[in-house]
């Protein structure tokens, strides 16, 4: 198992097959809309924990300046849950790209995962009808 810079690959099939876990209602067209964005945005950067040429993890970054970064996907292969691929994708990105800071917008089915990593989570309210959302911010 290592992990890698996919930026150059967000279309792979493999690579997409995980993204779309990190999205609402994924369509292949979505998907692969949201994988170009992606790709093409110079402030974004993607990586994927690999094991024989399958993506078992996914995490996409934006570059907010000043060595803050924020999570725009984050999803792990549902057989490979609760193996600590997630949180080590947080740390590989963390030590790569030099941040000082991490955040990311959530809800209620994930907000456990980066508290149990150590991100201090402060509720947004109802954002969504019937959806409570929560910033989740990591200070390094």
């Amino acid at each position: 198992m290592t992990i890698t810079d996919i930026k150059n690959r967000l279309n792979d099939p493999s690579v997409r097959s995980v993204l779309a876990l990190s999205q609402y209602q994924p369509t292949p067209e979505k998907v692969a809309a949201r994988a170009t964005a992606y790709q093409t945005d110079p402030d974004v950067a993607a990586f994927a924990c690999i094991e024989n040429e399958n993506s078992l993890g996914v995490i996409v970054l934006k570059n907010r300046g000043t060595q803050s970064f924020e999570i725009l996907s984050i999803a792990v292969d549902p057989d490979r849950r609760n193996q600590q691929i997630g949180s080590k994708l947080i740390a590989y990105a963390a030590d790569h790209l030099h941040c000082i800071q991490i955040t990311a917008e959530t809800d209620d089915d994930a907000v456990g995962f980066y508290r149990s990593y150590g991100f201090e989570i402060t509720s947004l309210g109802e954002k969504y009808p019937g959806c409570i959302r929560y910033l989740c911010t990591l200070n390094l």
